[in-house]
């Protein structure tokens, strides 16, 4: 009788909800066909992934803002050698085609468009909702916003437009952009953005597997799907631990 093949060990990546669509739709699906190896994923804000960690969860790979997977790679959880940015991302705001935006592109304009809005979904958790929280309480606005807006404790704000509970999402513009559904997505103004970059890193003793795909997703083809989404490339250089 002969003995079936062992299938390799799959890879566990915990990720950051910024290059979701990227890697389910393409990235991991690519690595798999041509390594064989699956990979198990999690995906949810960075602080929600952070929380695991302190808990003692070690993932394989893990990807989320710059500074967290730095730290991590200083304390350790990962091989600071292997701490490399992939991509930077805006804050939007989607809302349905079919409802007015804001007048122009000016801060003015874009605040009393929240503040005229039914309502307001941000997310509780992510940076680009603590980011925008932060800016409206220093504007004595969040109090406004808050007695209608549909604050989500993790997961993806666009939802809340589509299914008509919101009338104006905000996240990272790559977020926004991977609810199905005709919305349309856009930057919040420049001076009131927030420019975030992210990085992966992989756990010391991980599989050479591990490690092909931590490359993979820093390489030239990633940059092609994340940029699909509405990620900026990083300046070339690689963050180290």
């Amino acid at each position: 009788m002969t003995t079936p093949p062992i299938s390799p060990a799959p890879i566990s990546l915990y990720s950051g909800l910024v290059v979701r669509e990227p890697i389910v739709t393409t990235l991991a699906p690519e690595f798999e066909r041509e390594s064989g190896t699956r990979v198990e994923t999690v995906f949810e804000p960075t602080t929600v992934l952070l929380e695991r960690i302190a808990a003692g969860e070690r993932p394989d790979l893990f990807l989320g803002v710059a500074a967290a997977v730095r730290e991590l790679g200083e304390r350790g959880v990962l091989d600071p050698l292997t701490v490399t940015e992939i991509a930077v991302s805006a804050v939007g705001f989607a809302r349905m085609p079919q409802d007015p935006g804001p007048i122009d592109d000016s801060v003015r304009a874009f605040l009393d468009y929240v503040l005229g809005a039914p309502a307001v979904a941000y997310s509780l958790s992510g940076a680009s909702g603590l980011h925008f929280a932060d800016t409206m309480r220093a504007l004595d606005l969040l109090e406004r916003i808050d007695q209608s807006a549909v604050r989500f404790a993790t997961g993806l704000t666009a939802e809340a437009v589509v299914d008509g509970r919101a009338q104006v999402a905000i996240q990272q513009i790559s977020e926004l952009r991977s609810v199905p559904g005709d919305h349309v997505v856009e930057p919040i103004p420049h001076e009131l953005q927030s420019y975030a970059r992210f990085a992966v890193g992989v756990r010391p003793g991980a599989s050479e597997s591990a490690r092909r795909f931590a490359d993979q997703l820093s390489g030239d083809r990633a940059a092609e799907a994340y940029a699909a989404v509405g990620l900026s490339a990083p300046r070339p250089q690689a963050v180290r631990g």
